[in-house]
């Protein structure tokens, strides 16, 4: 699926039930871990609070006032004293997350289309094939860079420009092949800093004594330059 040398990274699929096995055996192979299969998704339990909740967004929207005075995160950051001094112009992020709106009116000013990329394979799709199917990604994308435009909402940079790097799917599963890819993808492409608002699925803390998460977590924090090998 995808190589990354950098690292010394391998995405790898097959249909071969003994290919796990086969490269275990490979002394040339530091680790390997296989990662289908791990998510499960919970039940919703809340539809009336939801709706509600819904409903009195949609009340708030309808009134046809800038937002920005609800903002007390961003008072509490001294964000528009910030943006006095700078709001972030030149500055690319990547946020790593679960894509964006790229038809967003708060958003679509400050989208880098080229520098946007889907991982959720762990082998990056360029451009708009990171489109948000969550809603996590458009959100932290907003707190982030939603552009001074007279509506909606102000980012803390709302100057910056901003790549949707798509690593979560539609469930808000962030799995790993999808975060090494997406941690290549900027690093590879002038990002000047990423935005992460996830944990690494299968496992919420993973074990360093288990040979399958130790290959994971190895794989996903390891630095350039490295010689050694894992396979997700």
């Amino acid at each position: 699926m995808a190589s990354y040398g950098q690292i010394g990274v391998v995405i790898a699929r097959s249909s071969n039930d003994a290919f796990a096995t086969t490269l275990k055996n490979d002394l040339r192979i530091f680790g390997v871990a296989a990662t289908d299969g791990f998510g499960v998704r919970l039940p919703d339990v809340d539809d009336e609070g939801a709706n509600a909740a819904s409903d009195e967004i949609a009340d708030l929207l309808l009134t046809g006032d800038t937002l920005s005075d609800r903002q007390w995160d961003m008072d509490q950051i001294h964000a528009p004293e910030a943006h006095a001094i700078n709001t972030g112009t030149g500055v690319l992020v990547g946020d790593i997350d679960t894509g964006i709106d790229f038809n967003n009116p708060d958003l679509v000013a400050n989208i880098d289309v080229a520098k946007s990329a889907n991982c959720v394979s762990g082998s990056a799709v360029q451009g708009t094939a990171a489109q948000d199917d969550n809603g996590h990604g458009t959100h932290t994308a907003g707190i982030i860079a939603a552009a001074q435009n007279g509506k909606g909402i102000v980012g803390v940079a709302p100057g910056v420009k901003i790549a949707g790097i798509k690593a979560g799917n539609a469930d808000g599963f962030f799995f790993p092949e999808a975060v090494v890819c997406s941690f290549m993808w900027a690093g590879t492409h002038g990002v000047d800093v990423t935005n992460n608002s996830y944990f690494a699925d299968p496992w919420y803390f993973n074990c360093k004594n288990d040979p399958e998460q130790r290959a994971i977590w190895i794989a996903e924090q390891r630095p350039s330059g490295s010689r050694s090998r894992t396979g997700l």
